[in-house]
């Protein structure tokens, strides 16, 4: 008796499911039934929006990378994680690598020809605004272990930025941008530009 029932509603449920699924089957889909409306009437005066002049936003070009710039490593001085709790900290920008300082432009020129001057490097010319001309002398170290460097084969060219450089400082709201530039007024290469700006990081954070 208890099978014969549980047959009966297991074909009953059957059924049910078949019926329901014919039912959305055969049903037309609803689109065919809609009809077009007619076209919204727009009050005289209003169907026209109202013409006015383009506004043109144009943003500076990002160069492509360049030289060491195509080296994936992480800086080599600092990284501007800690931009939010000091007055240094270096950046990017579209002309490479800088030193955002939080002061105004005359305040980091003159902590910039004195950080020139207690670092010991050659002073050559003072410009307008900040601009120095000065030499640099680094005198690399090779950060290896004495053991590593018995590995004579494993060892990379350890990079001397040695040379003369300029400064160029620009103003940034309330702070000031300080880029590095070659002798001949191109931009430093990333890896000169964390160094010697980042000892001034050091002498102006």
């Amino acid at each position: 008796m208890l099978k014969s029932t549980t047959r009966a509603a297991a074909l009953a449920l059957f059924a049910v499911l078949a019926g329901g699924c014919s039912w959305f089957k055969d049903r037309p889909p609803e689109y065919l039934a809609a009809t077009e409306a007619p076209r919204v009437k727009v009050p005289e005066g209003m169907d026209q929006p109202p013409e006015r002049n383009p506004v043109l936003i144009t943003v500076p070009e990002m160069r492509m990378p360049a030289g060491d710039e195509l080296n994936p490593s992480p800086p080599r001085v600092v990284n501007t994680g800690g931009q939010g709790r000091t007055d240094a900290f270096m950046a990017w920008s579209a002309e490479g690598a800088y030193l955002q300082v939080n002061y105004g432009t005359d305040e980091v020129a003159r902590r910039i020809g004195l950080s020139i001057q207690s670092e010991g490097m050659d002073l050559l010319s003072e410009g307008a605004n900040g601009g120095y001309r000065f030499e640099y002398s680094h005198a690399p170290s090779d950060p290896r272990a004495w053991w590593q460097k018995m590995a004579f084969w494993t060892g990379g060219d350890i990079p001397n930025y040695s040379g003369v450089y300029r400064t160029r400082i620009e103003p940034d709201g309330k702070g000031a941008r300080v880029f590095l530039m070659q002798d001949t007024g191109q931009p430093a290469s990333t890896g000169a530009a964390e160094h010697v700006l980042g000892i001034f990081m050091e002498d102006l954070g």
